[in-house]
């Protein structure tokens, strides 16, 4: 089997602020590739929605494959020559090897309140918010996405990796308890939780890489309901260790943005 292959260099060319980055070859290229956060909004034709409003249309894409509302990353590429860059609908194909990959967080990955028997962290991320361009972001003010960089364990088959991989949640959670009234910081925690309690001295030490899309309309709605105010200003905080995969010397690392108001 060949070894699996980790995503850190696909982590590191993606820009969190949700713009798209040229890889165009000289002045005489006229192709333009780039990533893409985006929202499905149609089946077929397969049908994508930018923060910014733009449309891409896939047409290439079958129905099945995918789920109008969550949130997708994928790399695709036009040619400028015939489509302006900025059109408010383009026509685009999926750069060689690249499929939409739904990144919208599970229902059982929140946001939601902290329950310590069930949705802290047990384990650290290896990294989190390391530099400018991987950093987390807010996507149609309204989601918030997260490059997660985590350890694991390298299987011998495929089989055993994805059922490795399935063991990893990434928990968004919640304590309103203590906002007063007239708060306006929203303070979210990114739990790295490993649900394999029966495997004592599992030896992770490779790290992979993901994304995960939280919708923030529940956080929101709890968080007005404890202060009566909106918030202006998200923080998020997780537990990360680059050294090992243990919570014993981790650091604390945070990340932080102002929400726009409605």
């Amino acid at each position: 089997m060949k070894q699996m292959k980790f995503l850190l260099v696909a982590l590191m060319t993606v820009l969190m602020g949700m713009s798209v980055t040229s890889c165009m070859n000289g002045d005489d290229n006229t192709i333009y590739t780039g990533p893409a956060f985006a929202k499905c909004t149609n089946y077929f034709p397969a049908t994508f929605e930018l923060a910014n409003g733009q449309k891409l249309v896939v047409n290439e894409l079958s129905m099945p494959n995918l789920n109008i509302g969550e949130i997708y990353f994928f790399y695709y590429q036009f040619d400028t020559a015939q489509q302006p860059g900025n059109s408010q609908t383009l026509d685009v194909t999926l750069y060689a090897g690249s499929t939409p990959t739904s990144i919208s967080a599970k229902s059982n990955e929140g946001p939601e309140e902290l329950r310590e028997d069930y949705n802290k962290a047990n384990a650290p991320l290896y990294t989190f918010n390391s530099d400018t361009s991987t950093q987390p972001g807010i996507l149609f003010n309204e989601y918030l996405v997260i490059p997660i960089m985590y350890w694991v364990k390298v299987e011998s088959t495929d089989e055993k990796q994805k059922e490795e991989l399935n063991k990893h949640s990434f928990i968004l959670t919640y304590d309103f308890t203590n906002v007063k009234s007239g708060d306006t910081t929203l303070e979210l925690t990114l739990n790295h939780v490993i649900k394999d309690g029966s495997e004592e001295g599992v030896e992770r030490n490779k790290y992979t890489s993901t994304y995960k899309a939280y919708k923030l309309d529940r956080a929101i709605s709890d968080f007005k309901a404890a202060g009566g105010a909106e918030p202006t200003k998200i923080i998020v905080n997780a537990k990360t260790n680059s050294s090992k995969n243990s919570l014993d010397g981790a650091a604390n690392s945070t990340w932080s943005e102002t929400l726009k108001t409605n």
